[in-house]
């Protein structure tokens, strides 16, 4: 069966653009095939069946261009001439990145939802972003210079600040970690401390004492103090996961 051919030139409205890439998408938006302008920005594209197509051009520096539309016959060829617009903010440079925190198994897994800042080296904030669900952050459109990334999340700790540079317009790929905040995940104890005629006690001395069983032999350690407030009331926080007994003493 015969086929058809596309060619032509791609050009920024003036000049010719080598090494652009050309696509060709079916009637779908499927791509079909690719190929690269020549040193004069012409290119072609041969052996296409019949039938509807789509066409549009992107090079280094340059926006994709608008899009095309072609109706192919059999043994047909048609020119397409595709026009890219310049873009000075794309030959800036790019921070890509990956948030991560280690599991308990020790291995590193995305962290969704970090706040990444990008600072300068005076420290003033530069731009502020969020990781997606895969960890995955990025800042674009950065002049050549030296930075300073931070992250934050609640529940972690940030493990240090890092410094990037951007030189010629490059991507810097990058890979942050962050540890989980222990004291975050403790609990908390508390309570109010009453007489025997149900008042509360203010300034009663308060004993936390964490109870273990090893070897069939229970024990109770003392863990932490505090004294209740005037309203009798007593709290004790970065209690870790386990059995506890709370013991109060009014008087030496």
């Amino acid at each position: 069966m015969a086929t058809a051919t596309v060619y032509g030139v791609v050009s920024d409205g003036t000049a010719p653009i080598p090494n652009a890439t050309v696509k060709l998408f079916d009637s779908t938006g499927m791509p079909y095939k690719h190929v690269l302008t020549d040193s004069t920005g012409a290119f072609s594209l041969t052996d296409i069946p019949a039938g509807t197509y789509s066409l549009a051009a992107v090079a280094d520096g340059y926006r994709l261009s608008p899009a095309a539309g072609v109706t192919l016959s059999p043994g047909t060829t048609m020119q397409a001439d595709l026009v890219c617009v310049a873009d000075a903010a794309l030959a800036l440079g790019t921070i890509a990145g990956v948030l991560t925190v280690n599991d308990p198994q020790g291995l590193p897994v995305p962290l969704g939802g970090g706040k990444i800042t990008l600072k300068n080296l005076t420290g003033d904030i530069l731009a502020v972003t969020y990781t997606a669900d895969d960890g995955e952050f990025a800042f674009y459109d950065l002049a050549d210079g030296m930075y300073m990334l931070l992250s934050s999340a609640d529940g972690y700790l940030s493990t240090s600040s890092m410094t990037v540079v951007v030189a010629n317009g490059a991507i810097v790929n990058i890979a942050m970690s962050m540890v989980a905040d222990s004291r975050t995940y403790n609990g908390t104890v508390s309570g109010i401390i009453r007489n025997s005629a149900g008042q509360a006690v203010a300034g009663c001395f308060v004993g936390l004492y964490q109870v273990t069983t090893v070897a069939g032999i229970t024990q109770e350690n003392l863990v932490a103090v505090t004294k209740t407030n005037d309203a009798g009331k007593y709290l004790f926080g970065g209690v870790t996961g386990g059995n506890y007994l709370v013991k109060a003493k009014l008087a030496q």
